[in-house]
């Protein structure tokens, strides 16, 4: 059996580098997937191993000797249809295709809360939205064991170490700490955690507690997740 090595993908983003660093912090083999040999020393630092990748070309030979995968990439605010194409699904899907063909035990994607509903997000994100819900959709149907992560509107301040599951698109979002979603991606490979989509919000519960219900040996479906109905 290979032992256990993530491979992030969208590291030097703003979520990406707080998932790298949790990684770095639980001692987990991981290597970090970049556009630009300028960002490798603040990776190297952290033990990861680097690997140049575009993801608007193919970048299968990063998965390599990978037993999971985390994507968190995305389109930057304001780059247009284009890009939120290119990354927000098509890459994600072609993310999927090389973990399939690569037998990976995981694949976590870190997708968006608007995901649900697109035709009611805002005009601005109405775009960027369905291109998360297709991805999402076929994540969960191209047979690679993952977890869809769909968090509300995110936020830098300091992780709480708590949040509030939903079930859909809510109209009341308060702002869950990016730290957050990077301490749920991380837990989510730590206990084997497979075939599910966990949506939330800013709140108090705690997300171990969260987490801890979903884990393979939990004797219960838990009301927090919907395993692929997307």
């Amino acid at each position: 059996m290979k032992t256990l090595k993530v491979l992030l993908i969208g590291a030097h983003g703003r979520t990406g580098r707080l998932i790298a660093a949790r990684l770095h912090e639980d001692a987990m083999p991981f290597r970090a997937m970049l556009r630009k040999s300028a960002h490798k020393s603040e990776f190297a630092a952290m033990g990861a191993e680097i690997v140049l990748g575009d993801l608007t070309h193919d970048f299968s030979h990063a998965f390599d000797d990978i037993t999971h995968v985390i994507y968190a990439a995305g389109s930057a605010e304001n780059e247009g249809v284009h890009e939120e194409r290119a990354i927000d699904r098509d890459a994600v899907m072609r993310t999927a295709d090389y973990a399939k063909r690569r037998r990976v035990q995981q694949l976590v994607v870190v997708s968006a809360l608007s995901a649900f509903d697109p035709a009611h997000s805002g005009f601005a994100l109405r775009h960027y939205s369905r291109m998360k819900r297709e991805a999402d959709e076929y994540v969960a149907h191209r047979g690679v064991p993952f977890v869809i992560l769909r968090p509300g509107p995110l936020s830098d301040e300091p992780g709480r170490g708590t949040i509030a599951p939903v079930g859909e698109l809510t109209e009341h979002k308060p702002e869950v700490a990016r730290a957050d979603v990077a301490r749920i991606a991380v837990r989510c490979v730590t206990l084997g955690i497979r075939n599910r989509m966990i949506a939330f919000v800013g709140g108090d519960e705690p997300i171990d507690s969260v987490l801890d219900s979903l884990r393979p040996e939990a004797a219960h479906a838990s009301r927090h997740t919907t395993p692929t109905s997307l």
